[in-house]
């Protein structure tokens, strides 16, 4: 995996423009991203359970208007982020930040 300052960077970039009233710990140099580590109760894995990752898209009036026009899906997504969308692996991301999963889990289930 890269370096911890290239992961921040990347992190950095893929969050900038969440919108505010989504909370996430400040990305500086001081920030640790957990690491997998095994023990007898994960089967040396390093993880233990499962937590999803959801991208929704919240169908207001003004998207079920855009809807109607048969749009393409860059359209689509480009209005659910300007509703404030948060997107698959912004909140892959963000349980990186709450240290529930890893980058490289995160890489691995996204292909990001």
């Amino acid at each position: 995996m890269k370096n911890g300052f290239t992961q921040l960077s990347k992190i950095k970039k893929t969050l900038k423009g969440l919108p505010n009233q989504i909370k996430h710990p400040s990305i500086n140099k001081e920030l640790k991203v957990y690491q997998a580590q095994g023990c007898p109760e994960c089967n040396q894995t390093g993880y233990r359970g499962r937590i999803g990752i959801f991208e929704l898209i919240l169908i207001d009036e003004e998207m079920e208007k855009l809807v109607a026009t048969a749009p393409g899906h860059i359209q689509i997504l480009e209005a659910a982020r300007q509703q404030g969308m948060v997107g698959l692996y912004q909140d892959a991301l963000l349980k990186v930040l709450e240290q529930m999963t890893t980058l490289e889990e995160v890489a691995r289930v996204t292909g990001e």
